[in-house]
């Protein structure tokens, strides 16, 4: 089981197995870790289909409403959107996908919110 999915004091403790366990797991050689020199701490990117996406990993307050909505003009994100719901599901997490670019996943005592990002270039 990957550390991602174990009990944690704090939300933070959830940020690093997020991408170094989960993310990795998922995507396999198209998830990169990079270390922002803009000091935006450590980046989680998914290189699908010659694009470049940045998801980020936020504590929220509550679930988001489950939409149904597809990425607008973007089928690699829904493709990423779903991967990650499919091992939510896997799982057995509870989770929500909202306007084409949110997932919100109860884990343990917390809410976290994924936000998938579409970058023009590789951020520095």
């Amino acid at each position: 089981m990957s550390k991602f999915f174990e009990n944690k004091e704090y939300f933070w403790e959830y940020e690093y197995p997020f991408g170094e366990d989960f993310l990795k797991n998922v995507f396999k050689e198209s998830f990169k870790r990079k270390f922002s020199k803009d000091g935006n701490g450590i980046l989680n990117i998914v290189l699908l289909n010659d694009k470049i996406y940045l998801l980020d990993l936020k504590e929220a307050k509550s679930m988001l409403l489950n939409d149904g909505k597809k990425a607008f003009r973007d089928e690699t994100k829904d493709i990423i959107i779903q991967d990650i719901s499919n091992e939510f599901t896997k799982m057995g997490i509870e989770h929500t996908i909202n306007g084409g670019k949110f997932i919100t996943f109860k884990i343990f005592d917390y809410i976290g919110k994924i936000e998938i990002v579409k970058k023009a270039a590789m951020p520095n």
